[in-house]
């Protein structure tokens, strides 16, 4: 397999800063990147994980807006002219889908050492739980800063999905809001799908969004499931 070349990290409008909310599941994790480029030496780099779905890959889309940093979903080798320039890097989905070889992994956390460079690595576990057989790869993964993102909770996704139909000029009432929230997957990616679907049907039926639009919506999604 050849590398991956690494792509600018443009910024989606659905990835930019007014789309994101801030809660308890994810201030901690925008902390760190406000504070870049002020992270821990020896070496600059942070791993955000959690659940899918917890809001990690806006998070990231948000820092590469600020560092014009460049994204990863595999590296199999590494190549040290197509990184030349290239000081700031997002390994996305680590340790899931992709490939990444644990040698051009370790050859990269050099390369960005050495010039000074920063790393965000999006994974669902801590990779300072990452196993493999390359020692020095587990100790320089072990001494990266780690945050974890949760899962959104009940207010900051009645939040999320306020602002997205906001966003549609889309009028919603609590009582809606609530009963979405109450019967939702516990995600982000969950709150701009059904806030989509929900306003869609109703603008087709030429109609307001009530509960008996809401609840089609969601009906629907658990005869997806099933």
């Amino acid at each position: 397999m050849k590398t991956q070349l690494p792509l600018t990290l443009l910024l989606p409008s659905t990835y930019d800063k007014d789309s994101f909310v801030i809660g308890s599941a994810n201030e901690k994790a925008l902390g760190w990147l406000e504070r870049w480029p002020d992270w821990p030496l020896p070496f600059k780099g942070l791993n955000l994980y959690g659940p899918s779905g917890s809001g990690k890959t806006h998070l990231s889309y948000l820092w590469a807006g600020r560092g014009e940093a460049v994204a990863l979903n595999n590296l199999s080798h590494f190549d040290h002219e197509q990184f030349l320039e290239m000081r700031h890097v997002v390994l996305d989905d680590f340790g899931v889908s992709g490939y990444y070889d644990d040698t051009a992994v370790f050859h990269l956390l050099n390369y960005i050492s050495s010039v000074s460079g920063t790393l965000l690595i999006i994974s669902p576990y801590p990779v300072a739980q990452y196993k493999t057989p390359l020692s020095d790869l587990r100790s320089r993964l072990r001494s990266l800063a780690a945050q974890e993102i949760d899962l959104p909770d009940d207010g900051l996704l009645k939040a999320v999905l306020a602002k997205h139909f906001t966003d549609r000029q889309c009028t919603v009432s609590e009582q809606v809001l609530n009963y979405i929230v109450n019967r939702m997957e516990r995600s982000f990616s969950a709150a701009q799908q059904l806030s989509a679907e929900i306003d869609a049907l109703a603008l087709s039926r030429k109609v307001p969004v009530s509960l008996t639009i809401a609840r089609q919506v969601l009906d629907s999604h658990k005869v997806k499931l099933i």
